[in-house]
């Protein structure tokens, strides 16, 4: 796919809008506001599908983290608001052209939801006035929570992937692109919501500076902090889901902040450690050679998860270590692809709002799992194994890797078999990296 470069591409306010749509007084308005055709309300059905096909062909703005920042510093909120009129309805467009182009996606269920979803966005967007913040921020705030639903689309590419009406590579393909252009609405949206919700990040207090749920940009996201934080959710995880966990350790060898979004790097080091903690624990069972009756003898026999976290001039880099006994290297050409799982595949996520959204606490404190399990339990033992929290859905690497090349950096696995696997995340600390993302279709 042919890729947009920050040095060609044009000013942010070079776009000259085209004709925008007001559906509360059903006119479309050609350029000058004044001007208006009154038309029906299925006319105005058919314009506004047209303008899915014509604004799916326009080439998306590519933006840094730093040109964002930089924006949101100087530029007015009616200004901004502008900008996302303009540069989402593209991106959407574009998603719903990659989603009809699938294979029988009228009769596929999951797809034809998430198609529905995203033409209900567009056309909202494109009537929506970005003249009136408040009601603009409502409706994008409505658009964002509607598109954590994207765990639909993973049913729906295992059942093309068991027909073999797409290759294990269109899909994985097919997907990069798609969520490459979600993470690029999601930022765009969470930024602006952030920057005119009156809580700057500079004004809170210092016990909320380092939030790993946040989605918009934060200048001075620190990776220590996020890492630190991690380990904390995921050891709680697997205590409560095994009844007991590894010893997870993380080092602060000069990490330094750096502007970032703090939930894809929760999220990258979350999947990280969820598949070190868990091939720990199953690494342990497959090697004892005699039965432990209590989580006290587990816990002392596993060995640590270590967690380093450095930085450069210019780059962040992670170090994730486990004894989890590695990964097969028959298998090794799999671990990048959004089909692999090593554990039962299940179809939603059990401790998150959405398929590349971060581990949350919270979905397993409200009750979808309301016991907690021991690594005593006998005959259950395996099947709390394959059905864990912390296993199944097989997005965590390849969106993991995506998250990180996306804001130009770069994930790197290396393993010894029948021992161990340190997986390596280097993270651009400037900010300075267009972002990434197909161009046309």
């Amino acid at each position: 796919a042919v890729r947009a470069s920050c040095a060609s591409a044009p000013s942010l306010w070079a776009r000259r809008p085209g004709p925008r749509l007001r559906g509360g007084s059903r006119f479309l308005t050609l350029g000058n506001p004044e001007a208006s055709v009154s038309v029906s309300a299925s006319r105005l059905e058919q314009l506004l599908e047209a303008e899915i096909t014509s604004l799916a062909l326009r080439e998306v703005q590519p933006f840094t983290l730093q040109s964002i920042l930089d924006l949101a510093a100087v530029t007015e909120e009616e200004k901004l608001a502008r900008l996302l009129h303009e540069e989402l309805p593209v991106r959407f467009a574009q998603r719903i052209k990659m989603l009809e182009a699938l294979p029988r996606w009228e009769e596929t269920a999951s797809i034809a939801s998430v198609r529905q979803m995203y033409v209900t966005s567009f056309k909202e967007l494109r009537l929506a006035d970005p003249a009136r913040p408040e009601v603009f921020r409502e409706q994008l705030r409505t658009i964002k929570k509607r598109h954590t639903h994207t765990n639909l689309l993973v049913g729906g590419f295992k059942a093309y992937a068991q027909a073999e009406e797409l290759g294990e590579a269109e899909i994985n393909e097919w997907l990069d692109r798609f969520f490459a252009l979600r993470v690029s609405t999601n930022m765009l949206i969470s930024h602006y919501l952030e920057i005119t919700s009156g809580r700057r990040e500079d004004d809170r207090s210092k016990e909320e500076e380092v939030n790993p749920y946040q989605s918009s940009i934060n200048p001075r996201c620190h990776p220590f902090r996020i890492a630190r934080h991690a380990a904390e959710v995921i050891g709680k995880l697997c205590e409560q889901w095994y009844g007991c966990a590894p010893e997870i350790i993380v080092r602060d060898e000069g990490a330094q902040p750096f502007p970032f979004v703090p939930r894809y790097l929760f999220y990258i080091l979350s999947e990280l450690l969820k598949n070190s903690v868990r091939a720990t624990i199953e690494q342990h069972f497959v090697n004892r050679a005699y039965p432990i009756s209590t989580p006290e003898e587990v816990r002392a026999s596993l060995a640590p998860v270590q967690v380093l976290v450095c930085s450069g001039s210019d780059v962040c880099s992670i170090r994730v270590s486990d004894e989890g006994g590695g990964i097969p290297v028959d298998q090794l050409g799999h671990v990048w692809s959004y089909l692999y799982t090593t554990a039962e595949p299940i179809n939603f996520p059990l401790t998150r709002e959405s398929v590349d959204a971060p581990t949350d606490l919270r979905k397993l404190e409200m009750g979808m799992l309301n016991s907690v399990h021991s690594l005593a339990d006998g005959d259950e033992e395996q099947n709390m194994l394959m059905r864990s929290p912390l296993a199944g859905l097989g997005c965590g690497l390849p969106l993991s890797k995506l998250y990180a090349q996306y804001l130009g950096g770069d994930v790197k696995l290396h393993t010894l078999p029948c021992f161990g696997t340190d997986v390596f995340v280097y993270l651009n600390s400037l900010g300075n990296h267009c972002e990434e993302l197909p161009q046309g279709l």
